[in-house]
């Protein structure tokens, strides 16, 4: 079995280290595997490519960014967008060199959220929009959320779910999603950080969100902010309404970073990624792809935010993701994090 240690080891031997949501590992390896079987039969050169599975996530990505060695570094590094993949110093060794081919345009709501880095080291091919699913019943009267500051509203106090897991109350959540918070710290401050703490109902897996989302479950409310994957699996839709904010879902990219020199020989690898036959997956899984799109991979008009790349190119990642997490636990009243 390959470990992450070997992985690490290793790591200069492979054309490829990726990692993907959960909901996408299967399809998207089974579409790497064809790939490197037509680049066989056609002749071309062998490719190494790893695909995590299972729980890994941070391993051995955590590693990378310390490596002073370019060889020792894979050619292509495929990852939501996270803070050990934006390391300045990983960045700058995946800068674009001189054989770097232009890169697809980007769907309309991608390119007005600005998906597109500007140094264009980490090339956006997907995207995971954070909705809101909506129990109508539980409205009771009240209007839904329309843009992401009415969650603020202390109308939908003790309302609102979102993604988390503990294995039981008496220990600090493990897990989080803590792009969220970030999200909410940068655009709302402090103080709107809180308003939106004292309307949390619990935080929860997303997958058991969705699937008493639109039941008489204490531990659900009338709000859920769930990728759009989760949000479309509710099994109720008689009773619930999968909404997209109005300024705009929450994105979280998916991109790779190419390492200079690579262009020629990984661009099988490329193709597939900004591909017909990814992006149709990737539509269908509701994590649409950000470039020449299906018709049906992103509802009419709607639009993406996020913190944009200047924050990412000119904040610590960590450290402010750290601090929201902080800020909103301590206004919540639960127990601390998991550094």
């Amino acid at each position: 079995m390959t470990t992450p240690q070997h992985i690490t080891a290793n790591a200069g031997q492979l054309d490829l280290l990726g990692r993907m949501p959960i909901p996408l590992r299967r399809a998207f390896k089974a579409g790497i595997d064809r790939t490197l079987a037509a680049q066989r039969a056609a002749g071309g050169p062998a490719l190494n490519c790893c695909c995590l599975g299972g729980g890994e996530w941070y391993s051995p990505f955590d590693t990378l960014a310390s490596e002073r060695d370019p060889a020792r570094l894979p050619g292509l590094l495929v990852s939501t967008i996270y803070q050990d993949i934006l390391a300045p110093g990983l960045l700058a060794r995946y800068a674009p060199g001189p054989d770097a081919r232009p890169l697809p345009a980007l769907h309309p709501a991608c390119a007005a959220a600005g998906l597109a880095d500007p140094q264009e080291a980490f090339r956006v091919f997907s995207v995971i929009p954070f909705v809101w699913l909506i129990d109508q019943r539980r409205l009771k009267g009240r209007r839904p959320p329309r843009v992401w500051s009415d969650l603020l509203d202390p109308q939908w106090a003790g309302e609102i779910v979102f993604g988390g897991w503990r294995p039981n109350p008496q220990v600090p959540y493990q897990d989080y999603n803590a792009y969220l918070l970030l999200a909410l710290y940068l655009e709302f401050g402090q103080s709107g950080l809180a308003a939106f703490a004292g309307n949390v109902r619990r935080l929860q897996h997303n997958v058991r969100t969705a699937t008493q989302a639109g039941s008489n479950s204490p531990d659900v409310g009338a709000i859920a902010v769930l990728p759009w994957l989760q949000a479309e699996l509710c099994p109720r839709r008689e009773r619930t309404a999968v909404l997209w904010p109005e300024d705009g879902a929450l994105a979280m990219p998916i991109g790779y970073l190419l390492k200079p020199g690579c262009e020629e020989r990984l661009a099988p690898l490329i193709d597939y990624l900004h591909g017909a036959e990814l992006g149709a997956v990737l539509a269908h899984n509701c994590y649409p792809p950000t470039g020449t799109a299906p018709a049906n991979a992103f509802p009419p008009g709607a639009r993406l935010k996020w913190p944009g790349w200047e924050f990412f190119r000119n904040h610590d990642f960590a450290a402010e993701q750290r601090r929201a997490a902080e800020l909103f636990f301590a206004a919540q009243g639960g127990l601390r994090p998991c550094n």
